[in-house]
């Protein structure tokens, strides 16, 4: 699969590296692109789940409850794999299990209000 520079894949816009982040709360490494999207990694790409919890609990601004609350109808998410060193990505395949730093972005949908 072709790499590409880490981009935001819900705007196209091109990220920084990603960083280390304690809130107290919180401590990730990851990134917030400027559409609101949110980005975590994984280095391992071995913890896929802590790393989807960690981007919900990001994404919601720290609200456990409203990040619980949201169902997968409500957020849009991409998983790619991550190289740091040539800060480029590029799409999981199911097949190819390799363990490698992974980074998830997610994206909460807008909410129609009437």
């Amino acid at each position: 699969m072709r790499k590409r520079p880490l981009q935001c894949p819900f705007c196209e816009n091109l990220l920084r590296a990603p960083v280390d982040i304690d809130t107290g709360s919180l401590e990730i490494t990851g990134g917030i692109c400027k559409c609101s999207a949110v980005y975590v990694m994984d280095r391992t790409g071995h913890n896929l789940g802590q790393a989807l919890m960690d981007a919900l609990y990001f994404v919601c601004k720290e609200d456990y409850d409203r990040a619980l609350s949201l169902m997968p109808e409500d957020y849009d998410t991409e998983t790619y794999d991550y190289n740091p060193a040539s800060h480029s990505a590029s799409v999981c395949e199911e097949r190819a299990r390799r363990k490698c730093p992974k980074i998830i972005f997610m994206k909460l949908k807008e909410t129609k209000t009437d």
